[in-house]
C-alpha cells in the first residue's frame, strides 16, 4: 500500500520550498546590496582621508614646515587603521625640489595608470580571505584654487599630477557587521516560517480536516439513508458546496439507477464491438507499414491469411491461429522507421543500406514489446522473427531451427511466398513456379522443413487465397 502525504505535509512542504526560496533571494539581495554600500563606504572613507592628508600635507609645505609630513602621515595611519600609507610625487616634483626619486614605485603598474589617467583607484582584496581589505591610491592634481594655489609653489602645467598618495583600509570590521545584520535577518526569517507554519497547522485542522472528516461521515450516512446532509452546517463556502453537490450526486445515483444498468450494458455491448472491430484496426496498422513502401494492401491480408492456413495445418491450437493472423499484418511495420530513400530505392541496397533496412525488424519489436496485449506481444515477436532463417543465417539475431518462434517460422515462409509473387519498386513478380523452386531449394536451410512440406501438401488452398485477395 502506497503511504500518501497529508493535506498538511504536502501544503507545508510547498510553502516552505516557497518561503525558501524567497528567502534565499531576499537574502542574496540583501547581502548584494550590504556588500554594495560597504564598498561605497570604504570607497568614500578612503577619499576622505586621502582629501584630509592632501590638505594636511599641502598645508605644512605652505608653511614650509616639512618636517612635519612624515609625523602626520604617521598620525594619519594610525587614527584611520591604515597601512602602507604612503606618498610616490611626481618626477617633476622631485626634479624641482630636488628630492630623492621613487622610480621604483612606478614599476607597479597600478600607480603609473593613476599618473597618466588622473583618476582614483580602489582595489579590494579576494572578498572570501580572512583578511579583508582595500587598496587606495588617489591623485593629487596641480589647480590654482582659492584657500591654496599649487601653481604658485610647483613649476609644472595645471592639472598635472603632483603625487599619489598610496594606503590599505582594513575592511573586516565592516564585512563583520554585514554579516551580522544577515544573521539577524535570516534569524528573522526562520521565526516568520515557524510562526506562519504554526498558524497554518491550526487552520488546516480547524478549517479543513476536521470540516472534511465530518463530510466524509455525513456522505456515508446520506447514502444510506437517502436523506440529504444539512449543507448549511459547514462554516466554509468551498465545503458548503461540496455539500450540495454530494446530496445532488447522491440523489441522482438513486433516481438513476436503472439508468446506470443500461449504460453499464451498453458500454459492454461497447467493449465487445470494440474487441471485434480489433482486427480491423491490426490491419490498417499493418497497411502503413507496406504502404510507405509502395506495396500492395492485400499484401498483409494474405500473409494473415497464409499464416493462419500453415498455423492450422501445423496444429496450433485455434486461439493461437487467430493470434497469428490477426498479429501477421503487422510483420514490417517497423518500416515506418524506415528512409523512403532505401524503402523505395528501385536498384538493389549497398551493404550500409542493408544495414538500415534490416533495422526495420528491431523497430518493430520495439514498437509493440511493452505491450502486456497477447496480440501486441504476437506482433512483437513476428515483427523480430520474420527474418530469421531456419539455418541460423538470418538477422537480427541469428537463431537457427526452433529456436526460432513459431510464428516468426510461419510469417517468414508466408511473407516470402507473397512479396515474390507481388511487383515491387526493386523487382519484378515471380511466377508461381519459380517460387515454389525455391521453396523446395530452401527447404531445410530459409524456412522450416516441416512447414515447408505442409505448404506444398495445401497448394489448392494457397492460391485460393491467392486469387481472393488479388
Amino acid at each position: 500500500m502506497i503511504n500518501k502525504k497529508s493535506i498538511k505535509s504536502i501544503t507545508l512542504k510547498k510553502l516552505i520550498t516557497l518561503f525558501v526560496v524567497v528567502a534565499i533571494l531576499l537574502i542574496l539581495l540583501i547581502a548584494y546590496n550590504f556588500q554594495q554600500l560597504t564598498l561605497a563606504a570604504m570607497r568614500d572613507k578612503g577619499m576622505t582621508i586621502a582629501n584630509f592628508a592632501e590638505a594636511s600635507l599641502t598645508s605644512h609645505m605652505s608653511d614650509s614646515n616639512s618636517g612635519q609630513k612624515q609625523k602626520y602621515l604617521s598620525d594619519i595611519r594610525g587614527f584611520h587603521g591604515l597601512s602602507n600609507l604612503k606618498v610616490i610625487r611626481s618626477p617633476l616634483v622631485n626634479k624641482q625640489f630636488s628630492l630623492p626619486s621613487q622610480g621604483s614605485a612606478f614599476s607597479d603598474e597600478l600607480i603609473a595608470d593613476v599618473f597618466q589617467k588622473k583618476k582614483p583607484y580602489f582595489i579590494i582584496s579576494d572578498l572570501h580571505s580572512k583578511e579583508l581589505s582595500m587598496r587606495v591610491l588617489v591623485p593629487y592634481l596641480a589647480q590654482k584654487r582659492e584657500q591654496i594655489d599649487c601653481m604658485s609653489c610647483h613649476n609644472v602645467p595645471q592639472n598635472s599630477v603632483l603625487g599619489v598618495i598610496d594606503f590599505e583600509i582594513d575592511m573586516s570590521s565592516y564585512r563583520s557587521t554585514s554579516l551580522e545584520y544577515l544573521y539577524v535577518i535570516v534569524l528573522v526569517l526562520v521565526l516568520i516560517l515557524i510562526s506562519i507554519s504554526y498558524l497554518f497547522f491550526h487552520i488546516i485542522d480547524k478549517h479543513v480536516k476536521y470540516p472534511l472528516e465530518i463530510l466524509i461521515k455525513n456522505t456515508k450516512n446520506s447514502y444510506l439513508t437517502h436523506k440529504p446532509m444539512q449543507a448549511e452546517d459547514f462554516e466554509s463556502v468551498e465545503l458548503e458546496e461540496v455539500a450540495q453537490k454530494i446530496n445532488e450526486f447522491n440523489q441522482d445515483v438513486i433516481d438513476k439507477h436503472e439508468e446506470l444498468e443500461v449504460k453499464n450494458s451498453e458500454l459492454i455491448a461497447l467493449n465487445t464491438e470494440i474487441e471485434s472491430t480489433q482486427k480491423e484496426i491490426i490491419y490498417t496498422l499493418g497497411f502503413i507499414g507496406e504502404a510507405r513502401s509502395k506495396e500492395t494492401a492485400n499484401h498483409v491480408l494474405r500473409v494473415g491469411e497464409y499464416s493462419y492456413l500453415l498455423a492450422k495445418k501445423y496444429g496450433l491450437s485455434q486461439e493461437e491461429c487467430e493470434l497469428i493472423q490477426s498479429a501477421a499484418p503487422m510483420h514490417d511495420i517497423g518500416k515506418v522507421g524506415i528512409p523512403d530513400s532505401i524503402l523505395n530505392k528501385p536498384g538493389k541496397l549497398t551493404d550500409d543500406e542493408f544495414k538500415i533496412m534490416s533495422t526495420h525488424s528491431e523497430i518493430g519489436h520495439d514498437i509493440f514489446k511493452g505491450s502486456q496485449r497477447k496480440l501486441l506481444k504476437a506482433a512483437s515477436i513476428i515483427s523480430y522473427e520474420h527474418h530469421e532463417k531456419f539455418n541460423g543465417r538470418g538477422y537480427p539475431q541469428g537463431l537457427k531451427g526452433e529456436d526460432i518462434h513459431i510464428y516468426g517460422r510461419i510469417v517468414a515462409l508466408a511473407d516470402v511466398f507473397d512479396a515474390l509473387g507481388t511487383q515491387r519498386v526493386y523487382k519484378d513478380a515471380w511466377s508461381v513456379e519459380n517460387i515454389l523452386e525455391l521453396l523446395k531449394k530452401e527447404r531445410g536451410e530459409h524456412f522450416d522443413p516441416k512447414l515447408v512440406d505442409i505448404f506444398f501438401e495445401n497448394m489448392d488452398e494457397i492460391v485460393s487465397i491467392k486469387e481472393r485477395y488479388a
